[in-house]
């Protein structure tokens, strides 16, 4: 009979123990992920620090989307211009065959590639046009800059050619492009950009070359 009594009280020791586990797990939870167990003032300090945080990312980029990831067009400029071959031929109805070698540049100004399209270089002379050169396309790489050789040829009769651009040994003439192209940023930002450009230039006759040229 004494033996079935401490038996008995062995088999319910282990059961015992695991209520005392289970009370003692109950005990310190709520105290671990209880509120209380941070301050306030600790709970308002981290939340200040997310919101400055949050707050010092939107100023940020604020400034790159003026800036830095701010789409520019181009500058397209006149750097130099000669002429190459020259003829002219007088009587009744003037007649000036000419080649020129102008060289362009073309700065991206971008923090981002820039691929632009074929263009045209146009030469004109009291607005009519006298001669047309292809810049072909191409690209240049971020803030960095290009030079484009273009070869135009240009052809002046009776109809184009001024008698007092002739009289006065100088012939005046305007050149005109316009430079469009893709600026990629970041990869994923994309947007179309264009630069011109627009000179003016006097050729001497007598010399047959670049007297004089300036650009807006």
């Amino acid at each position: 009979m004494a033996d079935q009594k401490d038996q008995h009280q062995q088999q319910q020791q282990p059961h015992g123990s695991k209520r005392e586990e289970e009370e003692v797990i109950t005990t310190f939870s709520p105290t671990i992920f209880s509120p209380k167990s941070f301050p306030r003032r600790r709970r308002i300090k981290y939340c200040g620090i997310v919101i400055a945080l949050v707050l010092l990312q939107i100023v940020v980029l604020g400034v790159l989307g003026l800036t830095v990831f701010r789409f520019k067009d181009p500058n397209v400029k006149l750097a130099a211009i000669s002429v190459e071959n020259f003829s002219m031929a007088l009587g009744t109805s003037t007649a000036i065959n000419m080649t020129l070698r102008a060289e362009i540049k073309v700065k991206n100004q971008n923090w981002g590639k820039l691929k632009y399209d074929e263009s045209v270089l146009v030469l004109s002379h009291e607005g009519l046009t006298v001669g047309e050169g292809t810049i072909p396309k191409g690209s240049i790489k971020m803030r960095h800059s290009k030079q484009v050789s273009v070869s135009v040829e240009a052809k002046l009769d009776g109809r184009s050619s001024s008698s007092s651009d002739i009289s006065s040994g100088v012939l005046n003439l305007k050149s005109y492009a316009k430079l469009s192209g893709k600026v990629s940023m970041v990869g994923f930002m994309k947007k179309r950009r264009s630069g011109e450009m627009n000179c003016s230039l006097t050729i001497s006759l007598a010399r047959q070359a670049i007297q004089d040229f300036h650009c807006q």
